[in-house]
């Protein structure tokens, strides 16, 4: 192999390769602000986060010492970021919604309370996100983790 076909070759890669490691540190960074934006509100509500999960864009933590519950959802209209108190939390449960041919619209996490409206936390929608990754194991985590502080 000469000299200038492994040049080609070499540029050819790196044309290839880099905007997968450009994209992944673009996540990267997305997600490292999600994470800080979380514990600032938390800081904020004199609340230190114990446990969190993050996915598209989207993150959950908990304080629960505090009983505090904080949910972020970034779409292309809002930028949504709910404190709750869950002290009084009675139950929480996963709500699907799904079409005519069972496939999955929405994933929600709707938490009920002793004497405050119903709360619904959007884990997943199909008109915001088309593939759907990890959302349901956390969906179910995260379920699992309220109905135990109730």
């Amino acid at each position: 192999m000469d000299s200038t076909s492994l040049t080609i070759g070499i540029i050819l890669l790196i044309v290839c390769v880099l905007p997968f490691i450009l994209f992944s540190v673009n996540n990267s960074k997305k997600r490292k602000k999600r994470i800080e934006n979380l514990v600032k509100k938390a800081k904020e509500s004199n609340a230190t986060i114990q446990e969190k999960d993050d996915w598209n864009q989207s993150i959950i933590g908990i304080d629960k010492t505090n009983k505090m519950l904080f949910f972020s959802k970034k779409s292309e209209e809002i930028d949504k970021f709910i404190s709750i108190n869950i002290s009084e939390l009675l139950k929480c449960r996963i709500e699907r919604t799904e079409n005519k041919n069972k496939v999955l619209e929405k994933l929600e996490l709707e938490l009920t309370f002793a004497s405050k409206p119903t709360v619904v936390l959007e884990f997943f929608n199909k008109d915001e996100t088309r593939l759907i990754l990890n959302e349901i194991e956390i969906i179910q985590k995260w379920q699992t983790l309220l109905n135990k502080i109730t």
